[in-house]
């Protein structure tokens, strides 16, 4: 692995050719200070952004950040579906779903035994979410927005402390962050068996593929496997 970044970094998204993130760079009298930083994985240029850039790439032309605080907008949740609308998402389960001119088409929460999701990955008419408090991943039916599957979630769980979630809609996969087992699994998304892809000595919480190129964020920092 190559580290690109010793910093901490709270989110990163796909960018262009290369990725946005968001990393601390400084604590002022108790409070984290955060900066934003586009990275082109072609040619390496590193270009310093705003808040502004940060949540357009996240949410688009519609901004769902109205009544959040700012640590809100970077630890929340978003995709954006087929249909053009985006899906959001607090940590302590509140959910929204905004269509392409910002008009609200739902609301309501997404959790599970009273724990908000720490990543979601949308999938057609189903949404994935991963739920680290209970080893649990639910997939959730966009239509109805009831569960209609549960993999984990008990003592024997495959799954600990599931983070970041990832789809290779390629292989119909669903890549999952395995924080505290220090891995990152597979599921398939037809048979729903279990592999692990990657393993670390380390927690892991966030995974992304740009191309052929993948990322991992670790507690020490990002890293290009």
């Amino acid at each position: 692995m190559k580290k690109l970044f010793a910093d901490e970094i709270y989110d990163i998204l796909e960018y262009q050719d290369g990725f946005i993130l968001v990393y601390r760079r400084s604590e002022v009298q108790d409070r984290i200070v955060v900066s934003y930083k586009s990275v082109q994985l072609d040619n390496g240029t590193v270009v310093q952004r705003t808040r502004s850039d940060y949540n357009y790439i996240k949410f688009g032309e519609v901004d769902p950040t109205d009544g959040m605080l700012p640590s809100e907008a970077i630890t929340c949740s978003s995709a954006k579906l087929d249909n053009g609308s985006l899906f959001v998402v607090t940590k302590n389960g509140n959910a929204k779903i905004l269509d392409s001119n910002g008009d609200l088409e739902w609301q309501g929460t997404i959790k599970y035994k009273e724990c908000g999701p720490a990543s979601i990955a949308h999938n057609g008419h189903t949404l994935w979410a991963s739920f680290p408090e209970r080893n649990a991943l639910i997939r959730f039916n966009l239509h109805t927005m009831r569960e209609e599957l549960r993999i984990g979630g008990s003592n024997d769980s495959s799954f600990s402390g599931p983070k970041g979630l990832w789809i290779n809609e390629a292989e119909n996969l669903l890549v999952v962050c395995n924080s505290k087992a220090n891995n990152i699994l597979e599921v398939n998304m037809k048979t729903y068996t279990v592999h692990e892809r990657a393993a670390f000595d380390e927690p892991v919480h966030k995974y992304l593929r740009i191309g052929k190129k993948e990322l991992v964020v670790l507690d020490s920092g990002l890293y290009l496997l």
